[in-house]
C-alpha cells in the first residue's frame, strides 16, 4: 500500500486530520497494546500535543489517515527526558535544536513485510530520514522495543543505545539515536 506523506506543524494541519490521527493512536495505544494513556473521548492526546510539535501523517485511499509520528526538537519539553528519564541512565539528557525526539508512532498497514516492517512503516521510516536529512536535523532520539531497534538496523538505519534495555510492562525497550546521515547513506537515500 503506497502512502502520501506529510510532516508539517501541528498548526499547519487541518482539524479533521489531527482528529484522525489521534483517534488511530487511541485505537493503537488503548485498544490494541492496552496502554495506560490518556483518552479524550475517542482521541489520545497527551501533554506534549500542546507544545506545537510536529506530525507525520500517512494517508491511504481517499485521504484517509493510516499513521502518524510525532516529532518533538529535544531543546524544549519531550518524553524520553520529561517521561522516560530511566532509559538514560543517568546521563544527561540531549537538549539541542539538531536533536529531535521522535514518539507516538502509529500506523495501520496492508500486511505485506520488508525488513519485518510493513510496506507503509518502511515508506515512513525511509520518509522521517529523509525530512531528518532535509531540514538540519543530526539525530532523532527515541525510546522503542529491542524488537523494533533491531528491525530498524535490518532496514539500515544506523542507531546507538543510550544505556541498556529496561523492561516494563512486559516489554523490554531502549533509548536510541537514530544518526540521520550514516541512515540516508546506509538506507541508499541519497539521490
Amino acid at each position: 500500500m503506497q502512502l502520501t506523506v506529510e510532516i508539517a506543524a501541528r498548526n499547519a494541519i487541518a482539524k479533521p486530520d489531527l482528529f484522525a490521527m489521534h483517534r488511530l493512536r487511541a485505537k493503537v495505544f488503548s485498544d490494541r497494546k492496552r496502554w495506560e494513556v490518556p483518552i479524550l473521548g475517542d482521541m489520545e492526546i497527551d501533554g506534549y500535543d500542546a507544545i506545537d510539535p510536529y506530525y507525520m501523517l500517512m494517508r491511504g485511499e481517499q485521504g484517509v489517515v493510516r499513521g502518524c509520528w510525532r516529532l518533538l526538537p529535544t531543546d524544549g519539553p519531550y518524553m524520553l527526558k520529561d517521561t522516560f528519564p530511566e532509559y538514560l541512565h543517568g546521563q544527561a539528557a540531549p537538549q539541542d535544536p539538531h536533536i529531535w525526539e521522535l514518539s507516538r508512532f502509529a500506523i495501520e498497514s496492508g500486511g505485506e513485510q520488508a525488513f519485518g516492517f510493513s510496506q507503509a512503516a518502511m515508506q515512513s521510516i525511509k520518509e522521517i530520514i529523509r525530512y531528518g536529512h532535509e531540514h538540519g536535523i543530526a539525530h532523532y532520539v527515541t525510546v522503542t522495543a529491542t524488537a523494533i531497534e533491531r528491525m530498524l538496523k535490518r532496514a539500515g538505519v544506523v542507531t546507538r543505545r543510550m544505556g541498556p534495555p529496561v523492561s516494563a510492562d512486559g516489554e523490554t525497550a531502549v533509548a536510541i539515536y537514530v544518526d540521520i546521515g550514516p541512515s540516508m547513506q546506509a538506507m541508499h537515500l541519497l539521490n
